[in-house]
């Protein structure tokens, strides 16, 4: 085992923390001395700079560097080493940049730490560029009930086109992660210069209690429980036939199709900036394989609902989460894993006496899952977990997991 760190810059900072830490016979040693490294490197090159700024917008290979980790004080080390080394024109110029960037892998809690710094240390010469950015909005489509109306059904699910070879369906991800990014850039721009910016959804599945934990996870000024309200009724993407794909839709093709299931390395981090933009998952929190989040609609409805998934949080392997009622799961909380198949359902299906069985689809309870900082949905959680079951339990079945009530 060697204690010399990478001499190329570029390789350095695309070193993951266990990788980094394998340099050394101490695993603090060896992230303190790429500190080190990173930070005189920042003061004294302008290429190392450059190339630094780019791995702060989480572009490849950058995007689960060692950097990322969470700093002394704050929760991202990359954020931290720019405010304690940079000059100040250096350092509003990276936060402008990551507020900006179009890099679909950046995480949203990321952009939002950057643009609440940036407005605590004044806009400068970037404020055109955030009024462009937000002059050029495009705002994205909502499926109507017209449109609905022309879709086909096999009496269950409707039914949609899917492109048939992987490149295509690749190609729908990339397209609808892109479409998401450019919204939230619109978002942060818009509260920078004190614009209200897009509509957040409308939905009956509201929840104080929800909205709350968000908050108090989120700790940003510049962030709003609202930003997690899915509308997943959104379009944003071409099905290739002269439609559009909702975001319901996508995350179908993206839990159902067998080659998002794969550590493919030309896959996997598709489906990572999927997630990422799209249902605006935090840094360092991850989606495992064969995880995943869906929403079906009953009926013709599909409310908008909250999904949250804090910093450091897991959704472990196997693990996927309906979210018609919705979820929060605060940083560093962990639901299931290896592989153990896990269905955490947020709507109960009831059928009152007499009724047919179709009808029983129709008719739901829905509530919030909520994982609170820490917990544990352990793996023998298997099977089905009914969270309307567990409305207002106490005490809950495990700690820290509770499911909230939405209002009436």
């Amino acid at each position: 085992m060697t204690t010399d760190l990478p001499d190329d810059f570029t390789i350095l900072l695309r070193l993951t923390a266990d990788v980094c830490a394998e340099f050394t016979a101490d695993r603090v040693d060896g992230l303190t001395a790429a500190r080190q490294i990173l930070r005189e490197r920042l003061r004294t090159d302008a290429d190392a700079r450059t190339v630094f700024t780019l791995a702060c917008t989480f572009a490849s290979p950058f995007g689960e560097s060692w950097v990322h980790g969470a700093g002394d004080g704050s929760p991202y080390l990359s954020l931290e080493l720019a405010a304690a080394t940079l000059d100040e024109d250096q350092y509003r110029a990276l936060l402008a940049t990551v507020v900006l960037s179009d890099s679909t892998t950046l995480p949203y809690d990321y952009r939002a730490l950057a643009a609440a710094a940036l407005g605590r240390m004044g806009l400068g010469v970037h404020r055109a560029a955030l009024q462009e950015a937000v002059d050029s909005a495009t705002p994205l489509p909502m499926r109507s009930i017209e449109s609905k109306t022309m879709i086909r059904s096999d009496g269950i699910d409707h039914l949609f086109a899917i492109p048939d070879m992987v490149e295509g369906r690749l190609a729908i991800l990339r397209q609808a992660a892109a479409a998401k990014t450019a919204e939230t850039r619109v978002i942060l721009a818009a509260r920078l210069l004190g614009h209200p910016g897009p509509a957040a959804p409308v939905s009956p599945y509201m929840s104080n209690e929800a909205e709350r934990l968000i908050a108090e996870d989120a700790a940003n000024e510049l962030v709003r429980p609202a930003d997690y309200l899915v509308p997943w009724d959104q379009e944003l993407a071409d099905d290739g036939s002269g439609g559009r794909l909702t975001l319901a839709e996508l995350l179908r093709v993206a839990l159902l199709c067998p080659e998002f299931k794969l550590p493919d390395v030309r896959v996997r981090p598709i489906l990572i900036a999927f997630y990422r933009s799209v249902l605006r998952v935090s840094g360092r929190a991850i989606v495992g394989l064969g995880a995943g989040v869906f929403h079906v609609e009953h009926g013709t409805a599909a409310h908008a609902s909250y999904f949250y998934l804090g910093r450091d949080a897991v959704l472990g392997k196997g693990c996927v989460i309906d979210c018609v009622g919705g979820a929060v799961l605060q940083h560093s909380s962990f639901l299931g894993g290896g592989f153990v198949p896990l269905l955490i359902h947020t709507h109960k299906h009831v059928r009152r006496a007499g009724e047919l069985g179709t009808a029983e689809r129709k008719t739901v309870l829905p509530c919030v899952f909520a994982a609170e900082t820490g917990a544990r949905l352990p793996m023998s959680a298997v099977g089905l977990y009914e969270a309307a079951d567990h409305l207002d339990a106490d005490p809950t079945p495990f700690p820290g997991i509770r499911s909230l009530a939405l209002a009436p």
